[in-house]
């Protein structure tokens, strides 16, 4: 049975491959391992949600980290001083408000800050196939309407 890619999954796939460093190459480069991850797995990471949220690392390669993350509430401000966040929406919708100022925030671990209200941001709608980049130091909160979720993938890579 041939399966069947979309232009999105192959264009999504190469941005993934150029951002965390892999690529097809040569045969004298050193080949990283490949991994694969159905949509069946990666639904699974996400079955079950804790306060509105399930986030699951499912890929920890040189050059970045791979979440996959369901959410059917708000999100708290974020603020990831040392690293840059790609989203790319698998499905559902939301808004993502970027930018502007954040108070009232705490620090939750080295060069991580999360909390507080963001003012001044711009809103950004996200649906399927979307796909956006925020570079680190940039505060950023997911605002999931009432009786709604949607679910992402967000690469994080190095500044």
């Amino acid at each position: 049975m041939k399966r069947v890619t979309s232009p999105l999954a192959s264009g999504v796939a190469a941005l993934l491959a150029a951002i965390l460093g892999v690529g097809v190459g040569n045969a004298d480069d050193a080949a990283p391992k490949v991994q694969y991850f159905s949509a069946a797995q990666l639904a699974s990471q996400t079955a079950h949600l804790l306060d509105g949220v399930a986030a699951k690392q499912f890929m920890n390669v040189p050059g970045g980290n791979v979440y996959i993350v369901r959410r059917d509430k708000i999100g708290e401000a974020e603020v990831h001083m040392a690293l840059n966040d790609i989203f790319i929406v698998k499905s559902g919708h939301a808004k993502i408000t970027v930018g502007g100022q954040v108070t009232g925030n705490r620090q939750t671990a080295p060069t991580e800050w999360r909390g507080g209200e963001i003012t001044g941001g711009t809103d950004y709608p996200l649906a399927p196939g979307d796909v956006l980049f925020i570079p680190a130091g940039m505060p950023h909160k997911v605002l999931v309407p009432a009786k709604a979720s949607i679910t992402y993938v967000t690469v994080k890579t190095p500044k």
